[in-house]
């Protein structure tokens, strides 16, 4: 459904739902004769339930967020198209009439590892046969568990669905798999760009599970009449990058000597790439092929992100009464800093103790308690044990890069919320010898909004594309 009338003069409009871990954001788009811009309109929590004693992402909540900021979008006026992103692995089970039979799963119940443990198909393995990083989190191993723990489920079930299809469902009525998010299921095969069917044969999954996939850029549907505004058009609901990573890479001018750092959550690095890259290398390292846009690839690493600090609030709130805020702890964090804390005091993200602690505070005491090394004391020295911590292990992914991939890496570029805590990235230029170039916080929102233009037809490619966000007003200069 490309538009006619895409020259400057004739602004078109473009609702982006970027759905994280923490809180899910619908930004409107815009792009004039002026450039691209961008704003807020709504913000949300994403809120969990607790079903058959797993932490599980409360789908109807998830649900009144996208429609509040469809509604908040549409007083704006038209809306020319939308897109949607999300976090990966995480899905939905639906029947034949497109209802979901029980709340989406959490990624850090820890059902993953159960699923490995179950030991009918290896984190190596996985990985050979499909290039997808070696996580337990990953979509088959979530699957290996529900199938030996619920089979009643697999069998009503008619499809599946991950976060971003699922949101994209309620908007439209169709379902449909978006290709970025099914290479991060650990059953799709990115050399080939499709389902490992062989795979999901061995694992006793029904194929009618994973239906062929739509590209980034596709038009997946268009807004069903309950959700239209009043006297609207039905607007067209884009395939976009709907794995928020893809998303993020998409909405950032990378160089060609500059690696990609998002800071959320998670922290996602690697470098984008023309072709697959899946050998002895990204086995050993613990990097992985992701799809991208436009036929672009990732080659990335999941490191541990801002979860740490947001799980280290909470044990402050539960042990000392009070709720320090994001600046509060990176003030405190700089305060120990400036007092020589010793070296030594850093954490390994990479430790499971860190995976979903039921208190971090105490995850951390133990970290220490078992390596024989004081503990920290004050709000500033646990905050600095994780930035330092994160700050290493960037360091560690980085010169993987540069050594073992062979990628010269001249600067990092960074984005995501963690991209404006200072400290943290004074630690991580510390650690790699880096320097960062900022680019957009919403990284994500640009790179969907980008790929909304491409589906309607108003720029040609990621090139075109990506040239317009030197004229964002919020776009962060380095």
């Amino acid at each position: 459904m490309p538009r006619s009338d895409c020259s400057p003069l004739s602004p078109v409009r473009c609702l982006a739902f970027d759905f994280g871990a923490g809180s899910g954001r619908a930004m409107l788009g815009r792009l004039d004769g002026h450039g691209l811009a961008l704003a807020e309109v709504h913000r949300f929590d994403t809120a969990t339930v607790i079903d058959d004693d797993q932490i599980c992402w409360d789908l109807d909540a998830l649900y009144r967020g996208l429609e509040r900021g469809l509604r908040a979008a549409q007083a704006l006026g038209p809306i020319d198209a939308i897109g949607i992103d999300s976090w990966g692995v995480d899905f939905g089970l639906v029947d034949t009439e497109g209802r979901v039979l029980a709340p989406p799963l959490h990624y850090r119940n820890g059902h993953g590892s159960r699923g490995v443990a179950r030991g009918v198909l290896s984190l190596n393995d996985m990985h050979r046969r499909t290039g997808a990083q070696k996580l337990e989190l990953n979509t088959v191993f979530q699957l290996v568990d529900l199938l030996a723990r619920r089979p009643e489920r697999i069998a009503a079930a008619d499809r599946l669905l991950l976060m971003a299809d699922l949101f994209a469902a309620h908007l439209t009525g169709r379902c449909t798999n978006e290709y970025t998010l099914a290479t991060t299921t650990g059953l799709f095969d990115t050399v080939r760009g499709e389902w490992h069917y062989e795979l999901i044969d061995e694992l006793g999954l029904p194929r009618r599970l994973f239906r062929p996939v739509v590209a980034p850029g596709e038009i997946c549907g268009v807004l069903r009449p309950a959700l239209r505004a009043a006297g609207g058009d039905a607007t067209p609901v884009v395939a976009v990058g709907a794995h928020d990573t893809a998303s993020a890479v998409a909405g950032l001018d990378l160089a060609d000597d500059e690696a990609f750092l998002i800071l959320g959550s998670w922290s996602l690095l690697g470098v984008e790439t023309d072709t697959p890259t899946r050998d002895a290398r990204t086995l050993a390292l613990g990097f992985g092929d992701e799809g991208g846009v436009c036929g672009t690839h990732r080659l990335i690493t999941n490191i541990n992100g801002l979860y740490l600090v947001q799980t280290l609030r909470d044990a402050w709130r539960r042990r000392h009464g009070t709720y320090p805020d994001f600046s509060e702890i990176t003030a405190a964090a700089r305060a120990a800093r400036s007092l020589g804390l010793p070296a030594s005091m850093r954490i390994d993200p990479t430790d499971r103790r860190f995976f979903s602690p039921a208190d971090m505070m105490s995850a951390i005491d133990d970290f220490f308690a078992d390596r024989g090394r004081g503990q920290p004391e004050s709000l500033g020295e646990y905050a600095l044990a994780i930035y330092r911590g994160l700050a290493d292990q960037i360091a560690v992914g980085v010169q993987r890069l540069e050594h073992d991939f062979g990628r010269h890496i001249a600067a990092i570029h960074v984005s995501g919320g963690g991209s404006q805590d200072a400290l943290l990235c004074e630690c991580i230029v510390e650690a790699t010898g880096k320097p960062l170039r900022h680019g957009a916080v919403e990284a994500s929102a640009y790179g969907n909004v980008l790929m909304q233009l491409i589906g309607l037809g108003v720029v040609d490619d990621l090139r075109a594309a990506r040239a317009l966000l030197g004229a964002a007003p919020l776009r962060e200069q380095a």
